[in-house]
């Protein structure tokens, strides 16, 4: 989640963008998209910065972490879980022949003044830093804490007391990594399986932060898009660059394409005449005019 400062740096951003350490990658559906190599890798981390002039930016917001209504309209969604402690498992297609990637995260969702919203992702267990190292720092809802992630093969070293273990319906102990969450306000830890990877790869690293803010006429809004992850394997750069060639311009123009189905069969169903045909009919009482 984005600190408070960050969140305005953003919003300073909209009206004038800081990209001079960042390389213009492309330009599509009313955005630019920059990208910047992550130090001592070979990844980049993008930000995207545009307006979407028909799109409220409440109408985004909930279009945005509204995943059931996702799988209408991403056609690379495999599906989703809601696990304990708030932990989101999603699985996303890849381009052939690559396995689907799979993400554990956190999903938080900010609304510091009326309109302008800030929606934050980002994986439980290890987090990259801005030098490029590897950390298991995670901060979230303006605390931090160590989080832990144990891999399969420590499965049998003696486990968690079973009060602080969450358990993941359908998953083995023995097959299962675990994962160590902070609870807020606390020192303690709680601790659930993750189900075990099967065809999907586990995606470790992942952030995403999204600000969104009304346009002036209100009919609107301004977007700033940050992103970054690790899909991990031995994947060549050349795919790398086709697929977010193709996938970020699909994914803005088919979450504009969903607000605005949204938007229209809200309309619909609170129209007068959608009103009329809903109203239960009249009992007749049996007096004529």
């Amino acid at each position: 989640m984005l600190s408070d400062q960050q969140f305005h740096e953003c919003l300073t951003e909209l009206q004038v963008p800081n990209v001079d350490d960042w390389e213009l990658f492309l330009e599509s559906h009313g955005f630019k998209i920059y990208r910047r190599a992550m130090p001592n890798t070979a990844l980049y981390e993008y930000k995207a910065l545009g307006q979407y002039p028909d799109v409220p930016s409440h109408l985004l917001a909930d279009v945005f972490t509204d995943l059931e209504y996702r799988k209408t309209w991403d056609k690379n969604m495999v599906g989703f879980k809601k696990l304990d402690h708030g932990v989101i498992h999603y699985t996303t297609k890849f381009p052939w022949p690559l396995s689907p990637r799979e993400y554990f995260y956190e999903l938080t969702v900010h609304e510091p003044k009326d309109g302008h919203f800030c929606v934050s992702s980002q994986t439980v267990g290890k987090t990259r830093a801005s030098d490029g190292t590897l950390q298991n720092l995670l901060s979230s809802n303006n605390y931090k804490s160590m989080v832990t992630l144990v891999p399969s093969s420590m499965s049998s070293s003696p486990s968690p007391s079973s009060s602080s273990l969450l358990a993941v319906p359908g998953v083995s102990g023995a097959a299962a990594s675990c994962v160590s969450l902070p609870t807020p306000g606390s020192e303690s830890h709680k601790v659930f399986k993750l189900p075990p990877t099967n065809k999907s790869v586990r995606v470790e690293e992942y952030r995403q932060d999204v600000v969104m803010i009304p346009s002036e006429d209100g009919k609107g809004c301004q977007v700033w898009f940050g992103y970054f992850d690790d899909p991990k394997g031995h994947i060549p750069s050349s795919i790398v660059n086709w697929a977010t060639k193709s996938g970020i311009p699909g994914f803005l123009r088919g979450i504009q394409e969903a607000c605005l189905r949204r938007a229209a069969h809200r309309a619909a169903s609170e129209s007068p005449s959608a009103a009329a045909r809903d109203r239960p009919a009249t009992p007749d009482s049996g007096i004529e005019a």
